[in-house]
């Protein structure tokens, strides 16, 4: 019998009071998760203010991710340990959600970035540029070229950057060796890239040296690249430079922004020294 010194409140009043609809009530009490404090006439439901106690653990928790099942096994046996468990497993659980937030903003605070500057370059006039040092975890690339392969290593790559919360570019960037550059092959890179934005203790890490770099903007498709860098290698030579690293290819504008591959914009970037 109920305790006549308590005071009671209707389905409608105590769902008004928690913020929530009757039926959400309704459902809570059906699965038992929070049944009323009695059944009074013609089945009318009556909760009490420690009910509203409960209700609010039982938010806390579905906020946090718990499933309603877990959380019913807590409120039927509620201990103060199990408490913090279930607090702490949804406390680690937000914070890989807050870190694929964040690297989710940088991407588009990037990417934007990168089309504008793509948008208002100058393509095809080669020029001098001073760069800081970069990070890339990079890819290795099959020789020879085999498509299969490349995707297989792809998804292993992302499996990779997302497994250690690498906040990686988009979309990939392309690294070709000076040995290969000075063959004369700008045909196929050595290897994928993408750009990371701190040092990690990686074993596919890639540091971009700070230095002089001979840049070009090229326009156009991948398979135009060859007369991009024809022209880029030219401009090292009547300029007194000579190759002392690596080219950096970076997407600009790709299949991410256009369906054109006559409009894809690609920043090359070689290292260079004066003679």
């Amino acid at each position: 019998m109920q305790n006549p010194n308590t005071q009671y409140f209707t389905t409608s009043e105590f769902a008004k009071i928690c913020g929530v609809t009757k039926h959400t009530l309704f459902h809570y009490d059906d699965i038992g998760v929070l049944k009323p404090e009695f059944m009074g006439k013609n089945d009318y439901r009556y909760y009490t203010m420690k009910q509203f106690y409960q209700f609010e653990v039982i938010s806390i928790l579905k906020e946090a991710g718990t499933p309603l099942k877990e959380i019913k096994a807590y409120i039927q046996d509620q201990k103060p340990g199990y408490f913090i468990s279930i607090l702490q497993e949804k406390q680690q659980q937000l914070e890989k959600e807050r870190l694929k937030i964040e690297s989710m903003e940088k991407l588009l605070k990037s990417t934007i970035q990168m089309t504008t500057d793509a948008l208002n370059a100058s393509y095809g006039i080669p020029s001098i540029e001073m760069c800081e040092e970069e990070y890339f975890i990079t890819m290795k690339l099959p020789k020879p070229k085999n498509d299969r392969e490349v995707l297989i290593r792809i998804r292993e790559h992302f499996e990779y950057c997302n497994k250690l919360h690498f906040y990686c570019e988009l979309p990939f960037g392309c690294i070709i060796d000076k040995a290969t550059l000075e063959s004369g092959n700008y045909t196929y890179p050595d290897y994928y890239s993408n750009k990371i934005d701190t040092y990690h203790d990686s074993e596919r890490l890639h540091i971009k040296p700070r230095g002089m770099y001979a840049i070009l903007y090229h326009k156009g498709s991948y398979q135009d690249l060859t007369s991009s860098y024809e022209m880029l290698m030219e401009f090292i030579s009547q300029n007194n430079l000579k190759l002392s690293g690596n080219s950096y290819e970076k997407d600009m504008l790709s299949y991410l922004a256009v369906d054109n591959p006559q409009e894809y914009v690609i920043k090359i970037s070689i290292q260079v020294d004066a003679i």
